[in-house]
């Protein structure tokens, strides 16, 4: 089943699931995979926190333990640090290891020159700090610039492939 992830929203699904997302911008897509369950998990991010820095927060929410897939969960993933908490907690009920994930990340684009903050850079250093606290490898990337990009990202294979608008 190919299933189109919004703004603000995430998906945990296994085998044979594809997760698209098209019209990445200075949006973060963070995608995590455990290659021998086969289970796949993607956030569409718009921001980088909450609060303004990439800090660790205390976010209290419960998740079903069901093994019902996909699931796809609504305003969710608006911000980067929440949603890399999210994700790792439904692959972790899922009975994935985190020692087994491995998280690839893009878009980050630059697209408006001429505000004076760059929203993609900040979503980007987010997700690898937050990464990098969970002890989850980064093994791909396709981030900054300034062009936009769309993605299909396979839960089958953990390929992920991106197309880039120019």
């Amino acid at each position: 089943m190919n299933i189109e992830v919004k703004m603000g929203d995430l998906v945990t699904t296994k085998s044979p699931d594809n997760l698209m997302v098209s019209g990445i911008g200075s949006c973060l897509v963070i995608t995590l995979f455990d290659p021998k369950l086969k289970i796949g998990a993607l956030a569409h991010c718009m921001l980088p926190t909450r609060n303004g820095s990439c800090s660790t927060q205390d976010i209290s929410h419960k998740t079903q333990s069901g093994t019902n897939y996909p699931q796809y969960e609504k305003g969710y993933a608006k911000y980067v640090d929440e949603a890399i908490e999210w994700l790792l907690e439904r692959m972790e009920i899922l009975g994935v290891k985190r020692a087994g994930i491995e998280a690839k990340l893009v878009g980050g684009a630059n697209m408006f020159k001429t505000f004076q903050m760059n929203i993609g850079s900040e979503n980007i250093s987010c997700a690898w700090e937050k990464l990098e606290e969970a002890n989850i490898s980064i093994i791909g990337e396709c981030v900054g610039g300034s062009q936009g990009r769309s993605i299909e990202f396979s839960a089958a294979s953990g390929v992920l492939t991106i197309k880039t608008k120019f």
